[in-house]
């Protein structure tokens, strides 16, 4: 058989001009004071368009300030003069603002247009309304995009294959130079069952991590210096962008991408990015999202569960409560997920409850984080509060797959007339009851939200019987104390309670135990 003969062709190619508008969408996360977007590319003195829509109930903002920026202590520093802070509708009097948004209120929007910095850099982004700082925030990254590809070949190769082969092992039907040192690959003839190898050179500027992006239809992969960055490999369609990263050395490195056709669509994308530039096309076919890099597929739709007049159970694996894990949403945005494992207050949070899109198949989905922000494990591990110890400062006990937390017992839990639940439990020969009360606003920054955890013991207690309420960084202030975990402060009320070293813990006693919880701004 005598296959056609073919020219392998090339088209003209358009990469990113300076002059061309960058449009980006940001929007904000309802009761989860963060932005959908928090990093944006752009090359110097582009010309940028950003739709900035506020979906959540209450008010932000789109601040764009100078790099090292610390943006948080310039939005708390307005606090210092409040009334003339609030005259400016929280935006700070800062020479380092250089373009921002106007305050918007609950679901309105706003097109913000400007000329990005001529200077390289990274540019903070954040929303200065009071307390929204510490989490709301993002960076615009202005970088010219890197020097291409040097002294590019092609060696093309004739076959029907299901998988990417070893060219190594085959003759070229033909080979020749790049002359655009653009990878593209368009036949006239001839469709399909074909191979193309592309080589050259690749500089790097510095040492730093390069990042490489491929989509191909069909298989394709790249590597650099012979070691394999980044493969999509197989019959398939070039619907989704791959990426993987390898550290350079500063000069010229060996580049090779290697691609096979079987049938259908031709389509071949690769590019790269440094830390000194942005994305950079090394072929003439640009994916759809070349912009945003490698768009990964959602593994599972979005279900939150939305909390309303009364409080919202879900029963699953959530983040820092373990498998056996029991999640509350109180109304006024204060949640807890409470542990039938430890049988104790694993983590509680502020705003939004939780996604139960992970789990709406099956529980295979893995542990689910909270949906909102503030998020606190008291006793930084899924331990439980109750341990007999002479030393109070002494370690809790730890998880044991067979022995379980030994002298635990799960009852259950039991709903009152506002479907509040109240977990039970028994500890050697006392009975536990654990049930909570949530108060003020947890969606909102100056809502005062807190949470009152009521324990009632009865039965026997053992002797030199203690129980934790905090464990980790913890401070006196006042009568109260104050537990800091990844950023978020609560102060933390209980008659008797004192501490023990690391440990916050009151003697365990037969009766009526208070706890309340308060996040501190």
């Amino acid at each position: 058989m005598i296959r056609p003969t073919f020219a392998l062709c090339f088209l003209a190619a358009f990469p990113a001009s300076a002059a061309e508008t960058a449009v980006f969408k940001i929007k904000t996360m309802t009761a989860q004071m963060k932005y959908d977007t928090t990093e944006l590319l752009v090359a110097p003195s582009q010309p940028v368009k950003i739709v900035f829509e506020n979906g959540d109930d209450l008010p932000h903002n789109l601040v764009f300030c100078q790099p090292g920026t610390d943006t948080a202590a310039m939005a708390l520093k307005q606090m210092e003069k409040p009334d003339e802070a609030l005259k400016r509708n929280w935006l700070p009097d800062d020479l380092r603002i250089w373009a921002h948004s106007k305050l918007l209120n609950p679901h309105e929007k706003q097109e913000l247009t400007f000329t990005a910095p001529e200077k390289p850099g990274t540019y903070p982004y954040v929303c200065t309304f009071p307390g929204h700082a510490m989490t709301m925030r993002g960076e615009l990254k202005v970088a010219a995009q890197a020097e291409g590809l040097k002294d590019l070949q092609f060696a093309l190769y004739l076959g029907n294959w299901k998988q990417l082969p070893e060219f190594s092992k085959l003759t070229p039907h033909r080979s020749g130079k790049v002359e655009d040192n653009l990878i593209g690959v368009k036949l006239d003839d001839y469709k399909n069952e074909f191979g193309v190898v592309f080589t050259g050179k690749l500089q790097a500027v510095k040492k730093s991590p390069h990042r490489f992006y491929l989509a191909s239809d069909d298989g394709a992969r790249i590597l650099i210096d012979g070691k394999m960055v980044v493969e999509s490999d197989g019959i398939h369609p070039a619907s989704s962008i791959k990426e993987g990263s390898i550290v350079l050395e500063k000069g010229e490195h060996e580049f090779r991408l290697e691609y096979f056709q079987a049938a259908g669509n031709i389509e071949l994308y690769a590019a790269y990015k440094s830390a000194a530039s942005q994305i950079t096309p090394l072929s003439k076919w640009l994916h759809p999202n070349w912009k945003g890099g490698a768009k990964k597929e959602k593994e599972f739709d979005p279900i939150p569960l939305v909390v309303k007049d009364e409080p919202v159970i879900y029963r699953n694996f959530i983040q820092g409560a373990g498998n056996r894990a029991i999640g509350v949403g109180y109304p006024g945005g204060v949640n807890i997920a409470w542990s039938a494992e430890s049988m104790n207050l694993a983590v509680l949070w502020r705003g939004a409850f939780i996604d139960a899109g992970r789990h709406w198949n099956s529980r295979g989905g893995g542990h689910q984080p909270p949906l909102g922000y503030a998020a606190c494990r008291p006793t930084s591990e899924v331990t439980p509060a109750l341990h007999i110890t002479a030393d109070p400062a002494s370690a809790w006990p730890v998880w044991d797959k067979v022995k379980r937390y030994e002298g635990f017992q799960w009852k259950g839990y039991s709903l009152d007339a506002k479907r509040r639940p109240t977990f039970r439990y028994t500890w050697n020969e006392a009975e536990v009851t654990e049930s909570f009360t949530g108060s003020g606003d947890g969606n909102k920054a100056d809502g005062t939200p807190a949470l009152l955890r009521t324990v009632q013991i009865s039965g026997k207690l053992p002797a030199n019987a203690w129980y934790r309420l905090a464990t980790g960084k913890v401070t006196a202030q006042g009568e109260a104390f104050v537990v800091e975990e990844a950023g978020t402060k609560l102060r933390v009320s209980c008659a008797g309670a004192r501490l023990a070293g690391s440990n916050l813990v009151v003697e365990a006693k037969t009766g009526p135990l208070s706890v309340r919880y308060e996040w501190l701004p």
